[in-house]
């Protein structure tokens, strides 16, 4: 057997020391999953539980019950209008189908149109103004007139001036139509009214200027004192 030398010792040593160090690892892991076993465990969380009571709210009260309606068999009463103490006129039955009678005409009389009214329609410009005298730019004055005698129940009655008034419109050209006769003082005079305003011709109706159509309410004065 050789003899041990120093250096040989040496050598053997360094050999050892890797096998040291590993089988220190080793320990060194065994020892520490050793201690994490003999650790304690965190307590677990408590869990509380309150009971809550909740009120529902009260349900409406049930609907009524429906009711139940009878039908009458009877006919339905007829309410007849008599209208024959009012004068003819139509006979009204107030039923379920009512019916109307009308009175046999044999011929009906045409209303009365004055021409004046007829004259206005179609001498009047729709697309002018028609303004009260008091919002011209002066009151129009009577330029051409006619005289015309009063009727002879007026004569007889003595009359020497009559003051009427009627309600004129006079066009942009100055000429009067009869809108309304407000008061013929007699009603003979109507006639000689009408015929005083075919005639008479006014001065243009202006405003700002322009000719315009306006509205008159004019006093015709008749003097027969002649």
């Amino acid at each position: 057997m050789a003899p041990l030398t120093h250096n040989s010792l040496k050598y053997g040593t360094l050999a050892l020391i890797p096998w040291l160090l590993s089988a220190m690892i080793v320990a060194g892991l065994v020892f520490s999953l050793h201690l994490l076993k003999q650790q304690p465990e965190a307590p677990k969380a408590d869990l509380i539980t309150r009971k809550i009571d909740v009120a529902l709210p009260i349900p409406p009260p049930p609907p009524p019950p429906p009711v139940k309606t009878t039908s009458s068999s009877s006919e339905p009463s007829q309410t007849a209008l008599n209208l024959a103490s009012l004068g003819d006129g139509p006979s009204i039955n107030y039923a379920d189908k009512p019916t109307m009678t009308l009175p046999k005409v044999e011929s009906l009389e045409l209303p009365n149109f004055t021409i004046d009214a007829k004259m206005i329609q179609e001498r009047l410009a729709l697309d002018m103004p028609l303004l009260a005298v008091e919002k011209l730019d002066r009151v129009p004055q009577v330029v051409r007139q006619k005289y015309f005698p009063p009727p002879k129940s007026v004569r007889q009655k003595g009359v020497k001036r009559i003051k009427t008034q009627v309600e004129l419109i006079i066009d942009q050209s100055g000429k009067p139509y009869i809108k309304r006769i407000v008061d013929p003082v007699y009603p003979e005079m109507e006639e000689v009214i009408r015929a005083w305003v075919s005639h008479a011709i006014f001065s243009k109706p202006k405003k700002d200027g322009r000719a315009v159509q306006a509205i008159y309410f004019y006093s015709i004065n008749f003097n027969y004192g002649r």
